[in-house]
């Protein structure tokens, strides 16, 4: 089964073209089911290893250009994937799916797109994000304050000084599986003001279960916080990101739209071997 790998800010995905769902008669082949198939194809040394895996299939509205099933490296589904969208939208660019103008289908909602300088960066509008809680948790023997807020996934936000000096897998982890946030839990930002318009960011992300080189939807909703608490004065934050990256954040005074904007990078194309499900 032939497949491609893109990155963006450092997130890395494995794309397959299922729109004439021979996907399922490969998986068919391996004798494993679609959970174990995932994680085995995104670990790495033995897989492909990747942060998500995406299937880009047929939208069930003609209107769209394409649906997607995103899938965390751990095997499970995602509504929302910031990056993963900016490279599926890419993949769909190069196989001419799509042109500049993208709308598609998600377990968030449709999504619309754009593709800018032939595909070296995509922009992709992000779902409302709900209203932004503050939160006092006790962690560890300790407090800390952050702010709650579902960019399409939920995000707990949390301003600090020193960014380098944060165990990010040990307290994101601690944060992640609290129970404030139970059952499905959330993924964790931890952030430093840079300057008016930027901020540096570190997250430890849901289904990948650590600390990710760059994170979409994380980087939005840490841009929004950012915004609202003060860090930042401008509605264009500048998200630098663990991958080295920057990542653009803009949006309305009422956060009716929200748009994520970066490069995206082909990695590789690859055939999938059976052998690796033996």
């Amino acid at each position: 089964m032939e497949f491609v790998k893109l990155q963006g800010s450092g997130n890395d995905f494995i794309l397959v073209d299922n729109r004439d769902e021979r996907f399922y008669e490969f998986l068919e082949k391996t004798g494993v089911c679609l959970k174990e198939f995932v994680v085995k194809v995104c670990r790495p040394h033995t897989g492909v290893g990747s942060d998500g895996f995406i299937l880009i299939e047929n939208p069930e509205d003609p209107s769209n250009h394409f649906r997607w099933q995103f899938f965390n490296s751990d095997g499970s589904e995602a509504e929302m994937c910031g990056n993963g969208s900016r490279c599926a939208v890419r993949f769909c660019y190069d196989l001419g799916i799509v042109d500049e103008e993208v709308r598609f289908e998600t377990l968030a909602g449709v999504i619309r797109a754009e593709v800018i300088n032939g595909g070296s960066r995509v922009k992709v509008q992000i779902p409302p994000p709900s209203d932004p809680v503050e939160k006092r948790l006790e962690v560890n023997g300790r407090e800390i304050r952050g702010v709650f807020i579902n960019t399409g996934v939920p995000h707990f936000v949390v301003p600090v000084e020193d960014l380098e000096d944060v165990d990010v897998v040990r307290i994101g982890r601690s944060i992640r599986f609290h129970p404030d946030f139970g059952p499905k839990g959330t993924n964790v930002n931890f952030i430093q003001r840079e300057s008016d318009g930027a901020i540096r960011v570190r997250t430890y992300e849901r289904g990948v279960e650590s600390e990710t080189l760059s994170c979409g939807t994380g980087s939005t909703a840490s841009a929004i916080v950012a915004y609202l608490s003060g860090i930042v004065k401008k509605r264009s934050v500048e998200v630098l990101t663990r991958g080295g990256e920057v990542l653009r954040v803009e949006f309305t005074e009422d956060l009716g739209e929200v748009f994520l904007e970066g490069p995206v990078y082909k990695v590789y194309e690859g055939t999938l071997s059976l052998e690796i499900f033996s």
